[in-house]
């Protein structure tokens, strides 16, 4: 996929539509895994189709942002980044994007402990309480971005 793929969404990051699918599938389904109504496995699964599909446009929208307001290539420069309002709007998307990165971590932190048993299982509570706090957190945030 590249940052010309269809689906990404033209003009600066909107987290409104990746919202509105994180409301709609990642919400629910922290809350049947928090509940013991599905393994660990499912909960990947669910979150996965979620990750690589709507996260997967939102992130490339804020790659290019980023590129088209910086001028960027795409490689990595040396020092310190340049403070300049106009790439204010696209490192605002940055931790919306770390976060998720970051969330996709734990999933697979909790599939490798579990997988296919149910959160009950857990040997490390403080995973769950880490899950729900970033489930709920991720929310906030892209509520806060919203447009």
């Amino acid at each position: 996929m590249t940052v010309t793929d269809q689906g990404v969404q033209t003009g600066g990051p909107d987290t409104g539509p990746l919202l509105a699918e994180y409301r709609a599938i990642v919400v629910p389904t922290a809350a049947e895994f928090l509940d013991n109504r599905i393994s660990a496995a499912e909960l990947r699964e669910r979150w996965r189709n979620y990750y690589f599909d709507a996260f997967r446009r939102y992130d490339l929208t804020v790659e290019r942002s980023w590129r088209e307001a910086s001028g960027s290539d795409g490689r990595i420069t040396s020092g310190p980044p340049t403070a300049d309002p106009q790439l204010t709007t696209p490192l605002s998307h940055f931790p919306v994007s770390i976060a998720h990165n970051n969330l996709d971590r734990l999933i697979e932190v909790l599939v490798a402990e579990l997988g296919d048993q149910t959160a009950e299982h857990t040997q490390i509570h403080e995973r769950l309480v880490d899950y729900a706090t970033m489930v709920s957190e991720l929310e906030a945030l892209m509520a806060s971005l919203a447009a």
